[in-house]
């Protein structure tokens, strides 16, 4: 039995898994390679964009599964109610942002584990516009100027937390989807891959654009098991840091 705070595990095809394993130990420069490379299909991938599968916990859904509910297209008034891709969750989000639910820490780290660039500094200054704040540097720039490294990897653990950084998915009202579902169903949820704002050229990331969705845009299916839902930090929303622009993996923002 998982742990109540366990991460939970995301549940994909074959194919996604296969796109995904493929990726995560790449570096920037391994990744552009892919991109200029026109033989390659891997960046017209749906699963190309997931995130780093290091940080995700993947796995194939099983073929027994058991699908109680779709959130997917196909079910437009259940898409609209229930499936969402907040402007104001995209891209840099620290832990005390202003205008987050109160559980977003607990609940994405719960989906989707720890952004990419935790370790780094540099997306304080990046911050997405709408859930801006000041982070306190003031400790760890002092322990840096003075040379002392154990005094940085202090001073560095206290600061606030980056908590996501990409393009973060949005389950609301989850209990009416799943209060009738045994907990060995799986949902499923169609997730948009917008091209358009995740290539590398793009600067609609980073922008307050809307992150659209429709019948020309590609989608990732991901399938959650109930039994996760049930142990999760908030069973009623879910949070999940699922897609990432192209040079994340590079910090190119940062």
């Amino acid at each position: 039995m998982k742990e109540k705070n366990m991460q939970a595990t995301l549940y994909v095809t074959e194919d996604i898994l296969s796109v995904a394993n493929a990726l995560k130990d790449l570096d920037y420069a391994e990744r552009m390679q892919l991109e200029d490379d026109s033989s390659s299909g891997l960046p017209m991938s749906a699963g190309y964009h997931l995130k780093n599968a290091n940080k995700l916990m993947l796995d194939i859904l099983p073929s027994n599964a058991v699908v109680g509910c779709r959130i997917t297209p196909d079910f437009p008034d259940v898409y609209r109610r229930h499936f969402s891709a907040p402007t104001n969750l995209r891209g840099v989000i620290y832990e005390h942002g202003p205008h987050v639910h109160h559980l977003y820490r607990d609940v994405v780290s719960f989906w989707s584990g720890e952004p990419i660039n935790a370790g780094s500094t540099s997306p304080v200054f990046h911050q997405n516009k709408l859930n801006e704040y000041m982070v306190d540097l003031s400790a760890l720039n002092d322990a840096t100027d003075a040379g002392d490294d154990d005094a940085v990897a202090t001073a560095f653990g206290a600061i606030d937390k980056l908590v996501s950084e990409g393009v973060v998915i949005c389950i609301s009202n989850v209990e009416e989807l799943i209060c009738a579902l045994s907990m060995h169903y799986y949902i499923e949820i169609a997730v948009p891959v917008n091209q358009d704002m995740l290539s590398i050229d793009s600067d609609d990331f980073l922008s307050e654009k809307a992150y659209e969705s429709g019948s020309d845009q590609q989608y990732l299916k991901v399938w959650l098991k109930v039994a996760d839902i049930l142990r999760s930090p908030d069973r009623n929303c879910i949070f999940i840091d699922l897609i990432q622009h192209s040079m994340i993996s590079y910090g190119y923002f940062y």
